[in-house]
């Protein structure tokens, strides 16, 4: 079955550009994810920034 996240990479330049400026790290839990639209990248993205943060006391 094909990987939506690669097929989004593959015919959305967009994605690909905005996907590959981000950290290795970040990439790697992205493609653990179903990521099917650009709208869903970002979310995604911002998602897995905010986990990455301290926590605020």
């Amino acid at each position: 079955m094909p990987d939506p996240l690669t097929d989004l990479l593959n015919r959305n330049a967009a994605a690909y550009t905005f996907f590959y400026s981000l950290s290795p790290q970040t990439q790697t839990e992205l493609r653990a994810r179903e990521i099917h639209t650009l709208p869903e990248l970002h979310r995604a993205a911002a998602d897995i920034d905010m986990q990455q943060r301290p926590q605020a006391f």
